[in-house]
């Protein structure tokens, strides 16, 4: 599955790619997190998961640019 976000804002000095998960509710997505898990769900369909590790949760799955 392929999920393409709109209005994201790309920054080249950063090593990694970061998600707002504000700006994914405020798409009317819904944020579920339990056990070092986060979900992301449209529609009580899971779009992203990922996982817990120190204080950042990184998502499961590739990121495709361009």
């Amino acid at each position: 599955m392929v999920q393409k976000l709109k209005e994201v804002r790309y920054v080249p000095q950063l090593k990694k790619n970061l998600i707002s998960v504000g700006v994914l509710k405020a798409l009317g997505l819904e944020i579920s997190s339990r056990d070092d898990v986060l979900k992301i769900l449209r529609d009580s369909m899971v779009v992203l998961k990922g996982v817990r590790r120190t204080n950042l949760y990184y998502m499961k799955g590739n990121t495709i640019t361009g």
